[in-house]
């Protein structure tokens, strides 16, 4: 008798009442049930990207299946997914602060680009200044954080991506004809920039957005209803996209170029991610949201810009398709790690 009042004295100072017990046991199971929900997710994207592939090295809708694909995506269910995100947005001065954090974070990797590589070709300066900047937000990471996050985290991502269009969208390749020259006679002004920036729908959606949330301008409910249906589609449309684009053919003379630059890349996107989450007063919501966007893979515009600069399209290429692959596996380890809400 006497050890079983000490055994209870023991656990009651130590605040191990059956109640608590039951409690962390619990809380275990929801942590299994959070991971298991976490792969299961990560699993869907990773099979719908596989399929995308498989159905591109095979033909199954000749060649015309990206075009098509990514057509629907970006100018049907990504604008869908943004509009109805922002449905239940308030006016708040952080969110606006994340689009120059979004300028910012790309002119910071711009410059140790340039320091990395100023010394060197002009190809391999074309290829550090277009490829390690940028971040490819609105197919790739705004349907994980639809998906594990939810509404609330896309409205962060589209005012960051916002700051981040102004450099993928021609701000960058202006900055690498700055260092490197812009190639035989070709010229982009400011015109092109803008030209580049306003006809891309996924800008404009955000900007359109933006704008109805600030004039606090409401959509009818079921308008709203209407833009969910075509947005629970933008996950699966976007990843499919993404597998169809993958390229992994490559000379092996750059691959030990390839394998240092996404070195670079990730190792910047982790310092990012490191002052994100652990240094900036933000809320979780906003450091969960903006450490995912950091590890986003290159940017979808970088082949085109690389070609007008006369540079290794077919390089550009394969780091924007291993850094898909690579973004997918850091950050499904980055949410399972740190328990995000979903």
């Amino acid at each position: 008798m006497y050890y079983l009042y000490s055994a209870n004295y023991i656990l009651s100072e130590l605040d191990i009442l059956p109640e608590n017990i039951y409690y962390f046991y619990n809380l275990k199971q929801k942590g299994n049930i959070f991971m298991i929900d976490v792969l299961f997710k990560a699993f869907s994207f990773v099979a719908v990207i596989v399929c995308g592939y498989i159905i591109k090295k095979k033909g199954g809708f000749g060649d015309s299946a990206l075009k098509l694909v990514s057509a629907l995506a970006l100018n049907i269910t990504l604008p869908a997914s943004v509009i109805s995100s922002f449905a239940a947005f308030k006016k708040d001065n952080t969110i606006f602060m994340l689009m120059l954090l979004g300028l910012g974070i790309n002119l910071a990797m711009s410059f140790f680009a340039f320091v990395i590589s100023r010394k060197r070709s002009r190809g391999i300066g074309i290829l550090y200044m277009m490829n390690c900047p940028g971040f490819n937000i609105g197919s790739f990471s705004l349907p994980f954080i639809q998906g594990f996050i939810g509404p609330s985290g896309v409205v962060t991502a589209c005012m960051f991506d916002t700051g981040n269009a102004l450099m993928t969208c021609g701000g960058n390749y202006a900055l690498t004809c700055a260092a490197v020259g812009s190639g035989a006679g070709k010229k982009f002004g400011v015109k092109d920039f803008a030209y580049k920036l306003l006809s891309s729908v996924p800008f404009d959606t955000y900007l359109a957005a933006l704008l109805l949330a600030i004039f606090n301008v409401r959509l009818p409910q079921p308008a709203v209803n209407l833009l969910s249906t075509a947005a629970g589609a933008n996950g699966f449309m976007a990843m499919l996209m993404l597998g169809l684009s993958l390229d992994f053919d490559i000379s092996k003379e750059y691959m030990t170029e390839i394998i240092k630059l996404l070195i670079l890349k990730y190792g910047l996107a982790a310092f990012c991610a490191y002052i994100i989450y652990f240094k900036l007063p933000l809320d979780s919501l906003l450091k969960s949201v903006l450490t995912i966007i950091v590890f986003s893979p290159t940017s979808a515009l970088v082949p085109a810009f690389t070609q007008k600069l006369d540079g290794n399209v077919k390089a550009s290429g394969f780091i924007a398709s291993a850094s898909i692959v690579i973004s997918v596996a850091v950050i499904t380890i980055i949410i399972a790690a740190t328990n995000f809400n979903v």
